[in-house]
């Protein structure tokens, strides 16, 4: 499978948008849409950012030979986690603040789901 189509589908396996991840690369989003449809190609560091967002080697994402994408639920689980802190770090102070208290009651919430599953 060739680069453009490699990308494009691990974009949409991720449910990111061309701006998206046009933003997370510092590029126009023509400018991802020119690397989908073969007419443009990516400098080694912004290959080494998009292998940095989508979890995978530099190599994987040049290898024409290889077509099959697998993500385990751990390399999934990372990537949550990754796209979490990510964001967080963004945020403001008092944003932050809601979301670790928004955290605390989903804490809450599947404990009490789990005591009363265990009745």
């Amino acid at each position: 499978m060739p680069f453009s189509e490699k990308l494009k589908k691990l974009r949409e396996e991720n449910h990111y948008t061309q701006k998206y991840v046009a933003k997370y690369l510092n590029v126009a989003r023509s400018t991802i849409a020119g690397y989908e449809t073969k007419n443009r190609q990516p400098s080694h560091e912004k290959l080494t950012i998009l292998a940095e967002l989508f979890h995978v080697s530099v190599d994987y994402l040049l290898d024409d030979d290889i077509s099959e994408i697998t993500l385990s639920d751990k390399s999934t689980a990372q990537k949550s986690e990754h796209y979490l802190l990510t964001h967080f770090h963004r945020l403001s102070n008092s944003s932050k603040k809601e979301l670790l208290n928004f955290l605390q009651y989903l804490e809450q919430r599947d404990e009490s789901a789990r005591s009363k599953s265990a009745l």
